[in-house]
């Protein structure tokens, strides 16, 4: 639930309240009026990296699959030349 500022159009009050989108409830914290306005607020964005490690953690785990695939495929070709089968 976002939080918003807000300006009592009657009484010239502002207050801060957590509150959804389109709270169809909204009146003045102090004179109860329901000639209330949003007042922009400044924001910022932090960035996350969190998504790119996830990412590149994903990435990492399905290089490490196939090096591992290239890996069996070559111990296989190898076991079966030490017995004497062509292309495994």
């Amino acid at each position: 639930m976002p939080k918003y500022n807000y300006k009592c159009v009657a009484c010239n009050k502002e207050w801060t309240r957590w509150s959804s989108m389109d709270d169809p409830s909204l009146e003045c914290s102090y004179c109860f009026s329901k000639k209330v306005k949003k007042i922009p607020s400044i924001f910022f964005v932090i960035k996350n990296d969190e998504h790119e490690k996830k990412t590149s953690s994903k990435q990492n785990v399905v290089e490490h699959i196939e090096e591992n695939r290239k890996i069996l495929k070559e111990i296989k070709q190898e076991s079966g030349k030490d017995i004497g089968i062509k292309d495994v």
